[in-house]
């Protein structure tokens, strides 16, 4: 269970910077998927961000979940927002969603925009 959001996006931006120095090749391809995939384009960057989140949620990947949320608010995002796509996630999630996923999730909105903040 993640004790720190801070913590655990560090740890991720540790690993990747790690596993970038054994094979920075398919890091970068991924890196160029990722910002090919978040263009703007129909759907503004929060969007796509936003509907990264409601996938990992459904999906249950944590460091998703802690990095796309940091992104979607560097994009923009609103608590209400992020919240409301924490929704469209368990719908899609069902309830193997809940619990940890959910946990974390508010865990690292709390940390990152708390309820006095936008």
């Amino acid at each position: 269970m993640l004790e720190d959001p801070k913590v655990f996006l560090e740890s991720l931006q540790s690993a990747v910077e790690g596993f970038s120095k054994v094979d920075k090749e398919t890091l970068k391809a991924f890196g160029n998927l990722n910002e090919t995939a978040l263009k703007p384009g129909a759907l503004d960057r929060k969007t796509k961000t936003l509907m990264c989140i409601a996938i990992a949620i459904a999906t249950r990947c944590e460091y998703c979940i802690s990095a796309r949320t940091a992104q979607a608010i560097q994009a923009g995002a609103t608590r209400e927002e992020l919240i409301e796509t924490a929704s469209v996630g368990l719908l899609m999630g069902g309830s193997l969603a809940v619990g940890p996923i959910v946990t974390l999730f508010v865990d690292t909105i709390n940390m990152l925009v708390p309820e006095s903040g936008k």
